[in-house]
């Protein structure tokens, strides 16, 4: 089990002091900082247990690129959290998608919307090299490789082998270990 850094928990910590002075504040908005934290730091961290076939990067310097949609607190979390990173040898970049772009070149899509993951996303990524992370229910169901979801107030995953495998995908069984839930066979 991953363990939350202490920045995040001193930001959780800050925010409870805040909402205690203001009441005001929503309990939602205080919530979502530090998941959005996390969602963005284990989107760097799925990277590194995730292996892509040679032909998914244009040459041996593309970058390794997370694309977003849907889910803009993340995005700019990613922002921070990939500042100087890499991966697999490779620059690790954020890419924030809109209705109707291009996945060339991108590697992993979080699709921070249901209605995101039933639309289009699935389909254009569908059978290609994309990881594809979603935080909604029955995401792997959906069609998605890797999927948060909320345990016991804690963020966790699963994880689809007939979806990792439809894309192309190997995913290292230490991450298949760490996951709450995986479905389909090896």
């Amino acid at each position: 089990m991953a363990r939350i850094p202490f920045r995040i928990r001193r930001l959780w910590l800050a925010l409870l002091v805040v909402a205690s002075v203001q009441p005001g504040i929503a309990a939602a908005q205080i919530l979502s900082a530090p998941a959005d934290q996390v969602k963005a730091a284990y989107l760097y961290r799925f990277v590194n247990y995730i292996d892509w076939p040679d032909t998914a990067f244009a040459n041996p310097s593309s970058p390794l690129v997370i694309g977003v949609a849907g889910a803009d607190a993340v995005y700019a979390e990613l922002g921070r959290v990939l500042a100087g990173r890499t991966a697999h040898g490779r620059a690790v970049a954020p890419r924030r998608l809109a209705a109707g772009d291009s996945l060339e070149g991108v590697h992993v899509l979080f699709t921070g919307d249901a209605a995101l993951l039933r639309g289009p996303w699935v389909q254009r990524a569908r059978d290609r090299p994309v990881l594809l992370v979603s935080d909604v229910p029955q995401g792997l169901e959906s069609g998605s490789v890797l999927n948060f979801v909320l345990v016991d107030q804690h963020l966790r995953f699963e994880a689809s082998l007939n979806a990792a495998e439809r894309a192309g995908l190997k995913v290292s069984s230490r991450l298949l270990a760490l996951a709450q839930r995986v479905v389909g066979t090896p």
